[in-house]
């Protein structure tokens, strides 16, 4: 359930990516969410200065969103035949990680653990989550799936996908040098087309 597709993105549009990313000034602004139980669903300074969404990709510069909804584009057949599903993407996305920076292992679309498990976070329609990695000068910075045992550090120009529920828990190792660029973008399932009905 967890995919590589290696040499996904052209040579092109990994080097149109990578300088993009290494050359963003204008990050997005955001606020931090908790729940009802006061459990934080969304940390704005874990983000601060290192997100750029459609719009603000915009403000950096328009050529780059529409290189990345292409990448969308090639990549949704492949999906939508793999999880047996139809889907429709979320937006364009690029995120900065400095060193020193991890990510625990979370899931993208539910929390997962506590009493909250299970229960929403702040983007309960990311069924499907992917990545498309723009470069691969740092150290550290290795995805990792915990309970299924899998770790390694992700190729420059690969695409990966997998659910976004908390039996799909990830993580991000700690960077240890240089800045890594990712892609991350989801995929909100609109229709179930296989025998199995999740």
């Amino acid at each position: 359930m967890i995919v590589e597709l290696e040499n996904f993105m052209t040579q092109e549009e990994i080097d149109f990516l990578e300088k993009a990313a290494k050359s963003l000034t204008i990050w997005d602004v955001t606020q931090s969410h908790t729940n009802e139980n006061g459990t934080v669903t969304y940390d704005s300074d874990y983000w601060k200065d290192r997100v750029a969404t459609q719009p603000t990709l915009d403000k950096n510069d328009p050529k780059i969103s529409p290189v990345i909804a292409g990448l969308f584009q090639r990549l949704r057949p492949i999906i939508e035949e793999f999880y047996k599903v139809e889907v429709h993407p979320t937006g364009t996305t690029i995120v900065k990680w400095l060193p020193g920076q991890f990510q625990k292992p979370h899931a993208d679309k539910e929390l997962h653990e506590g009493p909250d498990a299970g229960t929403p976070n702040d983007f309960p329609n990311y069924d499907l989550s992917s990545l498309f990695y723009l470069n691969d000068d740092y150290e550290g910075g290795e995805l990792y799936f915990p309970l299924q045992g899998v770790q390694f550090k992700p190729k420059k120009g690969a695409a990966y996908f997998f659910p976004g529920d908390k039996n799909y828990i990830h993580g991000v190792t700690e960077v240890k040098s240089g800045l890594r660029f990712t892609c991350p973008f989801f995929w909100e399932i609109t229709k179930h087309t296989g025998d199995k009905q999740p």
